[in-house]
């Protein structure tokens, strides 16, 4: 619902006594009306919205993380929202506040330097001990670990992308037992034409991807170099012990200088197929572009010696809970409305910038955007006559940068029972409404969903973006894993997403109150419903086209060469003979490395495309059906 106030310019118009009595006679001349301003409109939904953005996201709360004074600063001004709206009190001993406790992960001393160490062993026994901070920094691991005398592998990227791009740094090499060290990002990365999503960073960039790669491959450890990209970017800075949280703490894990593996590259270069030297990562990274064929060996004879010891330190935050009660035979169902209002304080983990630890990430967009919308809702719904026929219990969850941990602490410490809780709506950065559109993550989780977000759009006419099986990582995942259907409203990332940047004075306010208005409508509708919408999202599985062939760089003609043919493929049934050079790929020329047939072959799944083929010195055009991939 939203309130409007006409606020009137008022002007005291005295008419010149000698116009009023021209002629003699009053009124022989007529006078002329006073120009009366339009009246201004202020939309007190929007003030109001604005408002709680501009206090959450101003320098005074630096960045809101969870257990500094900033933060309870946050917390009070929240909990007052909810007193001031009537919510009753959802958290302990009859207040507003659910306690947990989280690791600081801003304690930069989170290791004992009296027990970690790093050292690399060369063959003929002279040793490189390495400066901690200076040279290397541990990542956060579950538990102290000594490993002491290891084999040293080079794995490239470390990357195994063998089903969907034929590319496999771990292919003809065994790890098991072995420290591996391998390159931040992935090959290509500044090929606009690399079929590892182009110029964007695709999923075996991540750091999960490759960390869960390295563990199948039974690596004993982890030691991960800048790219070259982002050694320029940040003067290949060393990052926080914690800022990769959760993916690091699966193995141990090493963040090193490019420059001392460039050392160590001196002494035991990789070696092309060629046999030739690689004496440094640029030359490495530059080979591995130009061929997109992994170069992972054993350093011979080098060995390492690594241990750490990691320093819990613990501090406490709350989520803020606040409930309207049910009424009538569903009241004790239960719609839960939540964003979380922590962000990444002074950027000590989780900053996109080199900035990090330096300056406010004040959070405006994430997530002071989706804290304001729960409390403008709060205020919405306890305003309205009647009270609600299922119960909504408002919560702004903390700890959500530091791996969703609120969101998990209240799903493992619910209000009501989470068998009760029919549905969750999560809003994360909902400030920045471009072309109407609004991103509706989980939409599918109920099948009930998709007509009762149509309708609640009516008069209000956003473009509803719907991913097909999108969930995106934020609050409403720990309610997803126990099958309680969730909604997760987004207006999509921006440049300024965790960094310093992420101000109020860029924030659409208008447009958060749209999509709170939708929100207000969507829940509005939600609760009325006769039966709880039924979790019944089914995960569809990603269709793949395999041709089956293996395939080779051809160096002279630059032309990827066929080795090999698989029975009854469709290759096979399409024509294609080993030996087969390819000129073109569904039109496209240039196909000359695994990695842009990949992409090609993703971009025409579901259709015919055409092959040219280079045999024996003919040209062969051959058609092959991806309709019916397998």
């Amino acid at each position: 619902m939203v309130f409007r106030i006409f606020l009137f310019a008022t002007f005291l118009f005295v008419a010149p006594i000698q116009t009023i009595f021209e002629s003699g006679a009053l009124g022989a001349q007529e006078v002329a009306e006073p120009e009366v301003a339009e009246p201004e409109v202020v939309d007190v939904a929007e003030v109001r919205v604005g408002e709680d953005i501009k206090y959450l996201a101003s320098d005074e709360l630096k960045g809101r993380e969870p257990g500094t004074p900033e933060m309870k600063l946050a917390e009070d001004y929240i909990v007052q929202a909810f007193k001031e709206a009537g919510l009753e009190p959802g958290g302990a001993n009859n207040s507003y506040l659910q306690p947990f406790d989280v690791v600081n992960r801003s304690v930069s001393q989170a290791i004992n330097t009296d027990t970690t160490h790093l050292q690399f062993n060369a063959p003929h026994g002279e040793s490189l001990p390495l400066n901690y901070q200076q040279q290397y920094v541990p990542m956060a691991y579950d538990e102290t670990y000594s490993l002491d005398g290891l084999s040293v592998v080079f794995v490239g990227y470390g990357i195994n992308a063998t089903a969907d791009h034929n590319y496999n740094d771990y292919r003809d090499i065994d790890v098991e037992g072995k420290i591996v060290i391998l390159i931040r990002g992935e090959p290509q990365q500044n090929d606009a034409h690399s079929v590892f999503d182009g110029m964007g960073p695709s999923q075996y960039s991540y750091l999960q991807t490759k960390v869960d790669a390295a563990i199948a491959a039974k690596a004993a450890a982890i030691l991960m170099v800048n790219d070259a990209d982002r050694a320029s970017e940040n003067e290949d800075a060393l990052v926080n012990p914690s800022q990769f949280g959760r993916v690091t703490k699966k193995i141990p894990f090493v963040h090193l200088k490019r420059s001392v593996f460039n050392q160590i590259l001196e002494q035991a270069p990789v070696f092309t197929a060629a046999g030739e030297p690689l004496t440094t990562l640029a030359e490495v990274e530059a080979q591995i572009d130009a061929t997109l064929e992994p170069l992972s060996q054993i350093l011979p004879d080098w060995k390492i010696d690594m241990a750490a010891e990691f320093v819990e330190t613990k501090t406490n935050t709350s989520n803020i809970i606040g409930v309207i009660p049910g009424q009538g035979p569903l009241a004790e169902e239960t719609i839960v409305i939540g964003a979380h209002y922590d962000h990444l304080g002074m950027g000590n983990y989780g900053s996109r910038s080199r900035d990090a630890g330096k300056a406010i990430h004040n959070g405006a967009d994430d997530n002071a955007t989706g804290t304001a919308a729960v409390m403008e809702l709060a205020r919405r719904f306890s305003q309205q006559p009647a009270q609600p026929s299922r119960r909504i219990v408002f919560i702004c969850f903390s700890a959500e940068e530091l791996g969703l941990l609120g969101a998990k602490h209240y799903v493992e410490n619910p209000v009501v029972p989470i068998e009760q809780t029919i549905a969750m709506i999560n809003f994360d950065m909902i400030g920045y409404l471009r072309e109407d559109a609004l991103m509706m993550f989980g939409w599918e989780t109920s099948s009930e969903f998709d007509a009762l977000l149509a309708d609640a759009n009516q008069g209000i006419d956003l473009n509803l973006v719907k991913p097909p099986g999108g969930f995106a990582g934020s609050d409403h995942m720990p309610f997803n894993a126990r099958k309680v259907p969730n909604v997760f409203f987004n207006t999509g990332l921006t440049g300024v997403y965790h960094t310093p940047d992420d101000d109020f004075e860029a924030i659409d306010v208008p447009g958060a109150v749209r999509v709170i208005d939708f929100s207000e409508a969507f829940i509005d509708r939600l609760r009325a419903v006769e039966k709880r919408p039924p979790y019944d999202f089914v995960r569809q599985t990603r269709q793949r086209v395999k041709l089956g062939i293996n395939v080779s760089v051809d160096k002279e003609s630059r032309r990827l060469v066929i080795d090999r043919v698989l029975a009854d493929s469709i290759a096979e049934k399409s024509g294609v003979k080993a030996g087969d050079r390819i000129i073109s790929f569904n039109g496209k020329t240039g196909v000359n490395n695994q990695r842009r047939l990949s992409r090609e072959i993703r971009r025409a799944t579901g259709k015919m495309v055409q092959v040219i083929l280079d045999r024996e010195g003919e040209a062969v055009i051959l058609e092959m059906d991806l309709k019916n991939p397998e």
